[in-house]
């Protein structure tokens, strides 16, 4: 007969037999991932379409539509759209940006103005009253700044950038793999769960439910959520009349995925220029009303009814997969960030729930002796 020791040393052993395993299996992984990277960064981008396209392709279906012609018209779609986009909104964000180019110096230099005198007063140093007359006098003052350093980590970024995107053969693979990612999803999953043991399927079938519930609800929903609130800001901030309003609701459209990060760096970056523009006034006012008129409309509108009531991910796991993830493997990475760590907050939940159904945590069923 076992007892709670035996027990105890089994759970143990178990757990370390079986983590073992896990870690080398990761380890292969990640090691095939940053060998292959470049390869499979379209091929991720694909699947991340067709993942999130998918359960429009079903409804499609279950109204009888066959699934090619479903897909296609998501692909003609989608197209319009791009087309949109490059046409209307990227000319207009290019238009932005030359403005603020050539704006923002009068900006800041108006800046200096205002605060210099305040400055002096305080700490007796005078703030130069021209972006000119601040690199005469820091090239004056012999501060030695590595700006060859810095020069070859903008080189350096821009590189790795630019063979990323040349590793992807362009952008015209992708709606290629999409097509047929989507032509054959769900075969492609049956085949997959086909390929583990018997005895093992319906607990992977169940993991994997567990799994796509949390990245859909984040990914699919958190998406959306993402790109309305990038609309609201860009038109919100475009009638207050601040510059760059469109590139900061691109910004924290590409930012909301990560709840929270998007909407405060949309905050902090159109308060900045609005005082820049316009100083401490109506139209910083606006700004900040507009947030919060925006943050509601989030909260008991388009959070409740897109992403719904599911668990989720949590925000802290979701930046630190994307900063590992991206550490890592690059933009690869932050692709496969998301679902690694629904995989990974899976397991620890279970793990966490068989530790404390054990008798490790419960403690001896007997009094000892």
């Amino acid at each position: 007969m076992n007892t709670d020791g035996d027990l105890d040393r089994d759970f143990i052993a178990k757990f370390v037999r079986r983590g073992i395993v896990i870690a080398i299996a990761a380890a292969v992984v990640l090691l095939l991932l940053w060998l292959l990277k470049s390869a499979l960064t379209p091929l991720a981008v694909a699947f991340v379409f067709a993942y999130f396209l998918d359960p429009l392709i079903d409804r499609f279906e279950a109204r009888r539509i066959p699934r090619r012609v479903a897909i296609l018209f998501l692909v003609a779609v989608s197209g319009v759209a791009a087309v949109v986009v490059t046409v209307f909104v990227v000319p207009k964000l290019l238009q932005e940006i030359a403005n603020l180019a050539t704006k923002l110096p009068g900006y800041l230099n108006g800046a200096i103005t205002a605060i210099n005198p305040w400055f002096e007063s305080q700490f007796g140093i005078a703030i130069p009253t021209s972006i000119r007359e601040g690199l005469e006098s820091f090239k004056s003052s012999g501060a030695s700044v590595p700006l060859e350093s810095l020069h070859r980590l903008i080189k350096q970024t821009v590189h790795g950038v630019t063979g990323t995107l040349g590793s992807a053969i362009a952008l015209l693979v992708i709606p290629v793999i999409t097509y047929y990612a989507l032509l054959e999803f769900d075969n492609i999953k049956a085949w997959l769960l086909d390929l583990v043991p018997v005895g093992y399927r319906e607990a992977v079938e169940s993991k994997s439910s567990m799994i796509d519930e949390l990245v859909s609800g984040f990914i699919r929903g958190q998406l959306i959520v993402a790109m309305l609130l990038g609309a609201l800001y860009a038109v919100g901030f475009s009638l207050i009349g601040i510059d760059m309003a469109i590139g900061i609701g691109l910004i924290a459209g590409m930012l909301g995925i990560i709840p929270y990060v998007g909407s405060a760096v949309a905050l902090a970056l159109a308060a900045g220029l609005c005082v820049l523009q316009y100083g401490v006034g109506l139209q910083l006012l606006l700004v900040v009303g507009w947030y919060a008129i925006v943050q509601t409309l989030e909260g008991l509108f388009l959070t409740p009814r897109i992403v719904g009531q599911s668990v989720g991910i949590h925000p802290v796991a979701v930046i630190v997969g994307l900063l590992i993830g991206g550490d890592l493997l690059g933009f690869l990475g932050l692709i496969v960030a998301v679902p690694a760590t629904a995989i990974i907050q899976v397991f620890v939940v279970e793990l966490l729930e068989t530790y404390r159904n054990s008798t490790l945590y419960s403690g001896p069923t007997q009094p000892p002796g």
